[in-house]
């Protein structure tokens, strides 16, 4: 009885202290708004935000497929590295080493490297969804011979993003990627939306918790449909490193019966500089 009488008398003393922050204090301190951090990792569809200007971001990850069959298919690792050019213009290098193994065998290499840029065309206003472009080419001669394509190949996307109440966001992708063996391209179409959970938000430090669902689907030109679900988290440790995982599984009968993915991404330099 004592014990609890104890605990009560704390838990009281805890609310008393609490009562008494003047509501100067906590606006100083909180901000309660979510920190959009531009990052293509982890989810296959990609919001809208650029990397501020002046900052560099590298994001790194593994990831892994299952398929029927029993083939499996480890990126190992997949890279992007961006800068933003200024608020409208973000330049970008992205590529990845990747393993397959299947009864056939096993073969190791790394894809053509892709370059690319990021483009803002539209601001998000209210429910009105930001949007950008995106677009590059694959260079086919920076890649291991065994995973070299005929032809420099083209690839772009549309994202648009909106941001809306309760910390809830939604996403859509529209894109081609061709291959780099013949004028047939890949369709890619994505939809997802996404919740923020805030620990810490203050004007110098963030601690967020993003949950994320995805459906999306790719379509090679005259091949076989092929359309994934996908869930993961992203906690951004604070306001320049962000650590991500994610799973799911293909609902057709050729989609991968599982897709992982793990990674990092990190922003710098720390400090803006001062405007003079």
């Amino acid at each position: 009885m004592r014990n609890i009488i104890l605990l009560s008398s704390l838990i009281l003393s805890i609310f008393n202290i609490k009562a008494q922050e003047t509501p100067e204090a906590v606006a100083t301190t909180t901000t309660n708004e979510v920190f959009h951090f531009a990052s293509t990792r982890p989810a296959f569809s990609e919001g809208a935000l650029l990397v501020p200007a002046g900052k560099a971001q590298i994001e790194i990850g593994a990831d892994y497929r299952y398929f029927k069959g029993n083939a499996h298919e480890i990126t190992h690792p997949t890279f992007h590295l961006k800068y933003g050019i200024s608020k409208y213009f973000e330049f970008r290098i992205n590529g990845d080493a990747t393993t397959y193994t299947s009864a056939a065998g096993t073969q190791t290499g790394l894809h053509p490297l892709f370059i690319g840029m990021k483009l803002k065309m539209i601001d998000a206003k209210r429910y009105a969804p930001a949007s950008s472009f995106i677009g590059g080419l694959s260079v086919n001669y920076v890649s291991t011979k065994n995973f070299r394509t005929k032809f420099v190949a083209p690839y772009f996307k549309i994202t648009l993003e909106q941001f809306l109440p309760k910390n809830v966001g939604l996403v859509y992708n529209y894109g081609l990627i061709w291959n780099g063996e013949d004028a047939k391209p890949t369709y890619q179409v994505a939809l997802a939306t996404s919740y923020t959970t805030l620990f810490k938000s203050t004007p110098e430090k963030q601690k967020q918790l993003k949950y994320f669902f995805e459906l999306y689907a790719l379509y090679p030109h005259g091949e076989k449909f092929d359309l994934r679900i996908n869930n993961g988290l992203a906690f951004l440790f604070n306001r320049f490193i962000q650590f991500d995982f994610s799973i799911g599984a293909g609902v057709l009968k050729n989609s991968p019966r599982v897709v992982s993915s793990l990674g990092l991404t990190v922003r710098f330099p720390k400090k803006d500089k001062k405007k003079e």
